[in-house]
């Protein structure tokens, strides 16, 4: 898909809150895939279509969890979780994107998980920290990317903070957020 065809696509399907969201992570994300030698055309890809599932309904989310075939544990969790799975999958279905950096980056951009591809991570990344995010400590991960350069390290803090946040509001964490956390605890230079 071309990065036009993306954009038309997310415009039509979000608000425009959201859309102005995607477009700032894939903007985000072109500067770090420069930074860490990553291929700039793939993250824009993922950054503007990574949350194009964000708000359909819960219902329909399962339907294509089911339809997809993406696990049944899927069906535990809410649209915060689901959307990026369900992204990934319809957009390989319906829109020939079977990259799998791209289909990843997507798929895991919600929870993580260990032995992320560098696509992946910028994706991850910066969902969290583009500019217009205001989480506390993101400057914080803003500086350990831009600054310090250690993708590696901010996957790591980006899910030691998510777990500790949906611990404290008692939410269910996701297995694949728990096995990022290790994965990069014990792979990152902290």
């Amino acid at each position: 898909m071309k990065i036009k065809k993306a954009v038309k696509l997310v415009e039509e399907t979000l608000p425009s809150k959201r859309y102005n969201h995607s477009i700032r992570v894939a903007e985000t994300g072109k500067k770090m895939a420069e930074i860490f030698d990553g291929d700039p055309k793939k993250v824009e890809l993922a950054g503007i279509l990574h949350d194009l599932c964000k708000y359909e309904e819960l219902s329909d989310l399962y339907q294509s969890v089911t339809q997809y075939d993406l696990g049944q544990d899927l069906l535990s969790y809410g649209s915060e979780i689901l959307h990026g799975p369900v992204a990934a999958a319809r957009l390989k279905d319906q829109y020939e994107i079977d990259d799998e950096e791209i289909y990843y980056a997507i798929y895991s951009h919600t929870t993580g998980r260990a032995q992320m591809n560098k696509t992946e991570k910028i994706i991850f990344i910066a969902d969290y920290i583009e500019p217009k995010r205001t989480t506390p400590g993101v400057e914080e991960i803003r500086d350990i990317v831009f600054k310090e350069r250690d993708l590696d390290k901010a996957v790591y803090e980006i899910s030691k903070r998510t777990v500790l946040h949906l611990i404290n509001k008692d939410k269910t964490v996701h297995l694949k957020t728990i096995e990022c956390l290790n994965y990069y605890n014990l792979h990152s230079e902290q």
